[in-house]
Order: structure tokens, then sequence, then C-alpha cells
């Protein structure tokens, strides 16, 4: 029974990673569309809390109920890990390639595995850290990183990486940890999966839509219905399902290894990018694919 309940957590986390693989692409479409990186997180947001918040009405009322010692809990994780985590991601999806920024990303892993272990006593055994190493030096080479130490520019296959975007996708990495860490707090305390997910969403929301009212783009949500559309329905996949099925399977594991697994996201992004948008892969790429697909099969070999 343990080892069904440990296989079912996996694979939400796995498909959850997949969903998230999905956002890079819809980033691209939406901003060539001439939409906001702000206006589509504020779109993003809104279709990630406003449906988990109806299920919540018709469900289970009492999941609003936060007790008014753990609010600051809250706005830290809408504020400090999912503003700040979506801020970087998409401004770096901007300035370099989709595989670059998700591979950045997912320097998580090894931070919530540190985190985890200082903070709620995770045990570091040498099979989660091999996997973390395999992970992280994945993700370096399927950033393009790879061709750039060790067989020059040229071989990262105009993979532009630049400070800008190596900043952005660390931010992001540091970001997303933090989701993690302070949502296993979240449900540590007793709240549901979608109390967490409501309210953090909900209040990342405003702060998106303050930044968009600030910069002026706010109008953009209504200027074109279709591209709305598309937003909202970037929402439902990369957002309230996503994080619905990756908050849910890291109630049934471990916090790092519920991030470590996660890092099957830069292989979609990787791959999604390369087929729909033409960008390049090169062998080091490729390469780094490999290693995460394969770290993240040594994860769920045993327990």
């Amino acid at each position: 029974m343990k080892n069904k309940r440990s296989t079912a957590s996996a694979f939400m986390v796995i498909v959850s990673a997949i969903l998230w693989g999905l956002y890079g692409s819809f980033v691209t479409v939406l901003t060539s569309m001439g939409l906001s990186g702000n206006a589509l997180v504020f779109l993003r947001t809104l279709a990630t809390s406003l449906p988990v918040g109806v299920l919540m009405l018709l469900t289970d009322r009492k999941a609003f109920k936060v007790r008014p010692a753990d609010v600051p809990l809250f706005f830290a994780n809408g504020l400090f890990s999912l503003l700040f985590f979506t801020f970087c991601y998409t401004n770096a999806i901007k300035v370099t390639k989709i595989a670059t920024a998700a591979a950045l990303l997912y320097t998580a892993p090894a931070i919530v595995m540190v985190l985890s272990a200082l903070l709620f006593g995770e045990r570091l055994h040498a099979r989660k850290v091999i996997c973390c190493l395999l992970a992280v030096v994945g993700c370096a080479f399927a950033s393009g990183l790879g061709g750039e130490l060790f067989a020059g520019a040229a071989a990262s296959a105009g993979a532009p990486f630049t400070l800008a975007g190596l900043l952005l996708g660390l931010g992001a990495g540091l970001g997303y940890a933090l989701y993690s860490i302070f949502s296993r707090m979240i449900l540590n305390r007793g709240y549901s999966v979608y109390t967490n997910v409501f309210y953090s969403f909900g209040i990342a929301m405003f702060g998106f839509l303050a930044l968009s009212c600030a910069e002026g783009s706010a109008g953009q949500v209504f200027e074109s219905p279709s591209r709305t559309a598309l937003a909202l329905l970037c929402g439902l996949l990369t957002g309230s399902l996503a994080y619905v099925l990756y908050t849910a399977g890291m109630k049934g594991m471990e916090t790092s290894r519920a991030a470590q697994l996660t890092t099957i996201e830069p292989v979609t992004a990787a791959i999604l990018g390369s087929a729909l948008f033409h960008q390049p892969l090169s062998v080091w790429e490729i390469a780094g694919i490999i290693m995460v697909v394969g770290s993240v099969i040594l994860m769920n070999a045993g327990d």
C-alpha cells in the first residue's frame, strides 16, 4: 500500500512538471502576440486561484478558514515565492532560450534539499544526493552551459547565454525552491492543498495586477479575447492543475524528493522549444536531458 501511495505521489509530481514545461511555449506565443509579461502572469494566477476557489466553495467551505497567526506564511508564499519566481522566470524566457530558462530554474532541487534537511529534518542519503547532483549538472548542460565551458560558444547551438538570463534563471530557481518550503510549512499546519493554492496564488495575482497597472499594461487583458482566452488556458493547465497535482503529490513524499522529480520540466521545455520554435539542441543539451531523465528514474528506483 505504501509503495502504491508513493508511486501515485511521484506520478502526480511528474505530470505537474510536464504541465509546467508547457509554460515557456505559452509565454513565447503570448508575448509575440503583444501581451506583456505582467499581464500574462496576472491572467495565469487568476486562472489558477479562481477555479480552486470555486471548487472549495462547492466542496469544502471550511477550507477558506485561515488562522490569523498563519496569514504571514501565505503572504510569504504568494509574494516571496510565486511573485518573485514567476517574474524572474517569465523575463528569463524573454532574454534567453526556453531550454536555458527552464534549466536554470532547476537549481531549485539542490536548494530545497539543503533547506529541507535543515528545516524538516529530511535525511540526506547517498542516492538522493547523487540524483540531485546528476539533475543539476544535467540542467546546466541542457541550458547550453556545457557547450560554453567545454567546446566553445559555437557548440551551444547559438544559445544566448547572458548574465541577465543567468541571474533571472537563478532567481527563478530560488523562488521556486521557496514555494516548496513554504508549501510544506502550510501543509504541516493542517491546511489543505486547495487552501494553499487558493490563497498563495490569490495574493500573487493581486501583486501582478499592481505591477500591470504600474506599467500601464492592465488594459491588455481586455484588448484581445482570443489572446486572453489563451492566457487563461495557460493558467488552467500550468497553474491550477499543475500546482494542485504538485502540492498533493508533495504531501505524500519528502519535499526534497518532490522538488527533484520536477526536473523533468526542462526536458519538456527543451523538447517543445526545439519542436515548436526551432530552437536547436546541441549534443551537450541532449546529454543534459538524458542526465535529468536518468536522475528521475534513479530517484524512483526505490524508497
